[in-house]
């Protein structure tokens, strides 16, 4: 309803007895704060009390009071709600962002502690394994600029890897060390993925038969891995 509709029920509006429709126009424009709704309700109910003043005075119904009183109390206003439900909005994103940031940030502390513990497994399985006598060292690659390194073989520790200049692989690929035996198919010896610097150790803890291993050697493979090889291998090391 525009305000010129508004002019002839304002009284009504005052009294209770205007079609609900009207009424909730009435009630919005009084919700957002309407000077000119506000203004003439002012004086509607001057008009309604003079009204009153020349009948029998009685006392009004009580829906009646509680409308004229609601009608002329201050409402809270719908811009006002509309900013604060905007910024409860915000600031409950804002709170989702930081709960989301304190997760991922534990989700990485809890991958670190994982990777730092592998190393650490590994690096207690190197030293457990260098110092049993009858371990193996095979030192290849002594020529720079190519991968180089040694290979320790125990036939119950396993066989741990150590290389330096290692090549970097694409996101989706990986290094996979095997245990070639004189006779038979590749064993996969575990994944693996160099540090920036080209270095890796990678520890294989399985029993093995030192007569019959012939040499490791490396390939690249797709990122889960491989059964057997897919491509040929990018270093052989000898160890028979």
């Amino acid at each position: 309803m525009t305000h010129d509709e508004m002019n002839d029920v304002y009284e009504l509006y005052v009294l209770g007895v205007l079609e609900p429709d009207a009424a909730q126009a009435i009630d919005e424009h009084l919700g957002d704060q309407c000077d000119y709704c506000l203004q003439h309700l002012h004086d509607a109910v001057l008009t309604t009390s003079g009204m009153a003043a020349l009948a029998e005075t009685r006392k009004p119904p009580k829906l009646l009071r509680r409308r004229v009183l609601e009608s002329v109390t201050p409402r809270p206003s719908l811009t006002a709600w509309k900013f604060w439900v905007g910024a409860l909005i915000a600031a409950s994103v804002v709170m989702l962002s930081i709960v989301a940031w304190a997760m991922q940030s534990a989700r990485t502390l809890r991958d670190q502690v994982a990777g730092l513990t592998q190393e650490r497994d590994q690096l207690q399985s190197v030293v457990t394994l260098l110092s049993k006598p009858e371990t193996k060292t095979v030192q290849f690659g002594i020529a720079d600029n190519r991968p180089h390194g040694r290979v320790f073989l125990n036939a119950n520790g396993g066989v741990v890897f150590v290389g330096t200049d290692l090549p970097q692989v694409a996101t989706d690929r990986t290094l996979e060390l095997w245990v070639i035996p004189k006779n038979g198919a590749p064993l996969a010896a575990g994944i693996f993925r160099p540090t920036a610097q080209g270095n890796s150790v990678n520890v294989w803890n399985q029993p093995v038969d030192m007569a019959q291993i012939q040499a490791v050697a490396v390939t690249v493979e797709p990122a889960q891995g491989s059964a057997k090889p897919t491509t040929q291998p990018f270093l052989v090391v000898p160890v028979g």
